[in-house]
């Protein structure tokens, strides 16, 4: 039995798999915490003394005092150590980008190897969590960097911090249409995501800039593969006639952990 975590900035989740002896695994349970350090509470989920893990990995953007308190707590209830991921330079068939590998978010490194793992061709994976982050993946699994943009949170507290007058509620709804606002509510509630969808669309443009590049020939819409607290919602604004298939994987870090370097602190 393994217990996989995400540990991002504001929450973390996490899963049960069962691994059978061929290797193929089974999720048993999943969950999530409200934000907070859910290591630190008195009970921890009733299904991981139910289903006690062997094996612990995790992936972790919190810091490295975060993942001390983690680990300290995992062994003193189950006596097995946490391995953590790690950015590495190559990895899984997946090169960084990176010059300083240990300046990329693992959170980010594993949404790509999981995205490689399930197809090999070029996509763009979208993680819309606390931030937006956007990578891109060219063909023979080269990373070729990404962006970071604030998430709709991020962006909406803003609002509220240094504006007097766009301060208002979150109304959002998945497929909603993204129409000028007729009012200061709507103004928001409808520019907050068309700017992530902004930034989604300049970073397919530019991962397929370049890909014709290296190519020479006209290259087809590589995927979009999208995850994170917002993922299902933005991918439902989305019009893509002509454009790449949207995928939302709810798990996508999560997946990346079966192929990640891991080290134990």
């Amino acid at each position: 039995m393994i217990l996989e975590l995400d540990q991002g900035n504001t929450r973390g989740k996490w899963r049960l798999l069962r691994v059978a002896p061929a290797g193929v695994s089974q999720v048993v349970t999943r969950g999530a915490f409200a934000p907070g350090p859910w290591w630190s509470a008195e009970h921890l989920p009733d299904a991981w003394f139910q289903h006690r893990p062997t094996r612990v990995r995790c992936g972790n953007v919190a810091g490295a005092q975060v993942a001390q308190q983690i680990a300290t707590r995992l062994q003193q209830e189950f006596a097995v150590p946490v391995a953590f991921a790690r950015v590495s330079p190559e990895c899984a068939g997946v090169t960084c980008a990176y010059q300083e590998i240990g300046r990329l978010g693992v959170d980010r490194w594993l949404a790509v190897l999981a995205a490689f793992a399930r197809d090999s061709s070029p996509a763009l994976v979208v993680d819309c969590g606390s931030a937006v982050t956007l990578d891109l993946l060219g063909d023979g699994g080269r990373h070729l960097g990404g962006y970071i943009v604030p998430g709709l949170g991020l962006m909406r507290r803003a609002l509220y911090a240094d504006t007097d007058a766009v301060k208002v509620d979150a109304v959002f709804s998945r497929g909603m249409p993204l129409v000028p606002g007729m009012n200061t509510e709507q103004a928001v509630n409808h520019g907050l995501p068309l700017m992530v969808l902004g930034a989604v669309e300049m970073a397919q443009r530019e991962l397929l800039r370049q890909l014709q590049s290296v190519s020479g020939t006209e290259a087809a819409a590589p995927r979009l593969l999208v995850t994170g607290g917002d993922g299902a919602f933005i991918a439902s604004l989305r019009q893509t006639p002509n454009h790449s298939v949207v995928e939302v994987v709810d798990e996508l870090v999560m997946d990346g952990l079966a192929y990640a370097d891991l080290a134990e602190i």
